[in-house]
């Protein structure tokens, strides 16, 4: 039986705002991650945070979800029509349905040990919720408009597991963001780098399978080998915990 893995999902009415032909939103995510889990041997199921009024607190909503799931996919912004970048106010100001529900969702995987991942925004919620720093002024240069291509390397620390996966020292990689982590949480540790010197990607210093990317590693599983090592590292990482949880 393959891994259970859920993935994050953005609400409409806070990336584009009341739309006349949907009322009440609708909640979503590129077909990307679902394409890059299946592919490489995972069981994909979207996570959707709780828009109206409901009886059950979130704490007993995100304990129900992580009791079914194997491991988390934070995944990107949605593409926000409701802020330029010049003006993109904090992660919890953007999204803050999705902020606090994923907030909790990840602490309380942290707790267990869950295997987790997160591109783009999944990223910088990662850093946020467990004690990190996001930059909020904008950076440029960051945002390319063909995702399927690459837009810059990143330079990969030595001896992490990045590195071990990848077997690389410098990566191309593709851009869409216009914030940035400025440092990462408790036992993290930085395991990318732009060339500016913003970073890219981080992981948890020991065998507990968390990392993250400023960059997709799910739309370079489409042309790159080594995206598609990463992803398959995190399904195995999920299967392993299925094993145990």
């Amino acid at each position: 039986m393959p891994a259970l893995i859920g993935i994050t999902t953005a609400w409409s009415v806070e990336t584009w705002g009341e739309m006349k032909d949907q009322p009440g939103g609708i909640l979503y995510n590129s077909a990307r991650y679902s394409n890059a889990i299946y592919q490489n041997g995972g069981l994909p199921v979207l996570i959707a945070p709780p828009v109206e009024e409901h009886e059950e607190p979130l704490d007993e909503i995100a304990e129900s979800i992580l009791g079914r799931v194997s491991a988390l996919f934070f995944s990107g912004g949605g593409g926000t029509r409701r802020f330029t970048s010049a003006d993109m106010p904090g992660l919890s100001q953007q999204q803050p349905v999705r902020f606090y529900f994923e907030k909790i969702l990840l602490q309380k995987a942290w707790k267990r040990k869950m295997p987790v991942i997160g591109a783009c925004r999944g990223h910088q919620m990662m850093v946020e919720a467990l004690g990190g720093k996001i930059r909020v002024a904008t950076v440029t240069g960051h945002q390319q408009e063909d995702e399927t291509r690459t837009a810059h390397p990143v330079d990969i620390a030595e001896g992490s597991r990045l590195a071990a996966l990848t077997k690389k020292e410098r990566w191309d990689v593709n851009s869409m963001h216009c914030q940035v982590a400025e440092e990462v949480p408790p036992d993290f540790m930085v395991s990318a780098l732009s060339p500016e010197g913003y970073i890219e990607a981080m992981e948890v210093a020991s065998e507990v399978f968390w990392m993250s990317f400023q960059f997709h590693p799910e739309i370079m599983c489409a042309f790159d080998p080594a995206a598609r090592k990463v992803i398959r590292a995190f399904v195995n990482a999920a299967a392993d915990y299925a094993k145990i949880s």
